[in-house]
């Protein structure tokens, strides 16, 4: 079978032509469908065009809190083939404020499209955080559902450190909505790619460095002075990043592919294995945040996770500078 749009050969079960993004059962709509823009003077680009209607089609709901930004179905298999060459890769901040805007708009859209499962996790979940806390000004704590929960995270501290633990907090519900959404399928997969050889290549170690000191001070921000009863963010941040090698897009690996692209030209492009070292490298570096908690030092996290950011930053600069004397 070949792509009428771009005359590539497919697999007889392909749904989406790799290339260009086309989506066979509906080719003659879709020319169409172009046609009639290039006519009004809409030039856009087929596999963008493809995805922004992937992305149309989905709903808000799940587009931002299946997976922390995750898409799903038909969207998730389209984006991760075609979305890096066709859509351009923005820098951290704006992929940062996208991320931001796409998990708000969730929680609207499911009201908007009664998922009311989610909405059930999400009332419950605030719910359990109040009644914690109340019970904490009290006086009265419950161990292990403060430390499931991460319901003590930001309190008592100031407005900064107030607003990490709502972005813990925040991590904490990501992850739990990803499991619900599918997650734990793409634990499976997320598992093996952790340990894939090219995640330490030498041109890749950079990466992996970044990734784990970025982590780490993230863990710091989230759990202030880091007591075992805010181990929970770190944990919930290992498996996001897990669940992110796994499923290949998502706010996670976004946020990885806007740190790691290149710039060619006007163009930044994505670099996979970079891509892929950096989220490895986040895994361990969470994980790495937890089990540095058992030592009592509360700000040993940010300490090791600027000694990994600054080792990483020399080895990109290095090995970049000794790939293009070689080239």
């Amino acid at each position: 079978m070949f792509c009428v749009e771009c005359g590539k050969e497919l697999p007889d079960e392909a749904i989406f032509c790799d290339n260009c993004g086309t989506r066979i059962q509906q080719e003659k709509a879709d020319k169409y469908e172009t046609k009639k823009k290039e006519e009004n003077g809409q030039k856009e680009s087929p596999n963008v065009a493809r995805i922004m209607e992937q992305l149309a089609s989905t709903q808000p709901g799940e587009v931002a809190l299946d997976a922390f930004g995750n898409l799903t179905g038909e969207a998730s298999e389209l984006a991760s083939k075609a979305a890096a060459p066709a859509l351009e890769i923005v820098g951290p901040f704006m992929t940062l404020l996208r991320g931001v805007k796409s998990f708000a708009q969730g929680f609207l859209g499911m009201i908007k499209n009664k998922q009311w499962i989610k909405l059930a996790l999400a009332i419950l979940l605030a719910a359990g955080w109040l009644v914690l806390m109340i019970l904490s000004y009290n006086e009265t704590e419950i161990d292990f559902l403060n430390w499931l929960t991460f319901a003590q995270g930001g309190m008592g501290r100031s407005v900064v450190g107030w607003l990490g633990g709502l972005l813990g907090k925040t991590t904490v519900a990501a992850m739990l909505f990803s499991l619900f959404g599918g997650g734990f399928k793409s634990l499976g997969s997320g598992v093996k790619s952790l340990f894939r050889k090219t995640n330490f290549q030498k041109n890749v170690l950079g990466s992996l460095m970044l990734g784990a000191g970025l982590a780490l001070i993230a863990y710091q921000a989230f759990a202030g002075d880091a007591s075992l009863t805010d181990t929970m963010s770190a944990i919930s941040g290992a498996l996001l990043s897990i669940m992110a090698l796994g499923r290949g897009n998502g706010f996670l690996w976004s946020m990885a592919q806007s740190i790691t692209a290149r710039k060619t030209g006007k163009m930044r492009t994505a670099q996979k294995e970079k891509l892929q070292g950096m989220l490895t490298g986040m895994t361990f570096g969470f994980m790495l945040g937890a089990l540095v908690t058992f030592i009592p030092f509360g700000w040993l996290p940010v300490i090791l996770g600027g000694v990994l950011l600054v080792t990483g930053i020399v080895l990109t600069l290095v090995f970049g500078k000794a790939k293009e004397v070689a080239a």
